[in-house]
């Protein structure tokens, strides 16, 4: 895992390029992020996360200026999702400068070949914040994030207008429902056929996906069964295809910002990768009873 990632960065910054502040200070959803998801081959889950751990702190001992937060899926594929946020495209040619300094740039293509013995592929998307298509991003909060629900949408070619009005009316629906719940929605530019898009919802517990029968029948009260239906009939001649996967925050291979260790150092502070058992030390024969 080279270059990183997480789903925090500047409150209410979109890309404008106009006096964006220092993105470690801010919290919010980043206005571009750049992810990795790893395929890790079967058995070698937990030597994996060894191996990142081992990259998360040789980012933190070279104080590497890039922070990211690392995910396991808790379904479909055995992947681990690496998330890096950016105040802009910009920002990651300083991080690559600063990556590509001695003695850290070694120290990572050491790590990087121990990593690629365990993953069976990886794959890269960017991504930039769409505040139009997203709920309540003011309540993003990633320090107490734990697990996260990311769809991924893929909408047919020549719809997307479409979509981004469905996505709002839906997300309308929501507010009048009075659904308490965070969306933040990002629109694929690279790694991901046109038209991709990533919505993150964030869970400080899985007890949160409990509620989402009631969730979706305020949703049918609030627009109504017919309107409801009708609108979820429509919604497949602009969307192609749907893919939820869970993920869960995994602290120990995450190179999270200070203020995240600062704010809850109980989760986020780094802990030292449990090791496997040393080989059993040969079995050594009881003195002889002297006669």
């Amino acid at each position: 895992m080279r270059s990183m990632l997480t789903i925090a960065a500047l409150s209410g910054v979109v890309l404008s390029g106009i006096n964006l502040p220092v993105y470690a200070q801010q919290t919010g959803p980043a206005p571009v992020i750049n992810i990795i998801r790893e395929s890790i081959k079967e058995g070698r889950t937990t030597a994996h996360e060894r191996v990142e751990a081992d990259f998360a702190a040789t980012f933190r001992k070279g104080n590497h200026p890039a922070h990211y937060v690392a995910l396991e899926a808790m379904s479909g594929l055995n992947e681990a999702w690496f998330i890096e946020p950016m105040a802009s495209f910009a920002a990651n040619e300083e991080f690559e400068k600063a990556s590509d300094k001695e003695p850290l740039k070694s120290a990572l293509a050491m790590m990087d070949s121990r990593d690629g013995e365990l993953r069976s592929s990886s794959h890269t998307i960017w991504a930039v914040y769409r505040p139009d298509i997203s709920y309540h991003p003011e309540k993003f909060d990633g320090v107490k994030t734990r697990f996260v629900m990311a769809g991924t949408f893929r909408v047919r070619l020549g719809r997307e207008a479409d979509f981004t009005a469905g996505t709002k009316t839906y997300f309308g629906t929501m507010e009048k429902a009075n659904i308490d719940e965070c969306n933040l929605g990002y629109q694929v530019v690279a790694g991901a056929p046109a038209g991709t898009y990533l919505f993150f919802t964030p869970m400080l517990s899985m007890k949160e996906m409990d509620e989402e029968p009631a969730r979706m029948q305020a949703l049918q009260q609030a627009m109504g069964a017919e309107n409801f239906s009708q609108f979820m009939k429509s919604a497949g001649d602009v969307i192609a295809s749907i893919e939820d996967t869970l993920l869960e925050v995994k602290p120990g291979m995450s190179y999270a910002p200070q203020r995240y260790i600062d704010a809850d150092p109980a989760f986020w502070k780094p802990k030292p990768a449990a090791r496997p058992a040393s080989a059993a030390a040969p079995e050594t024969k009881p003195p002889e009873k002297k006669p």
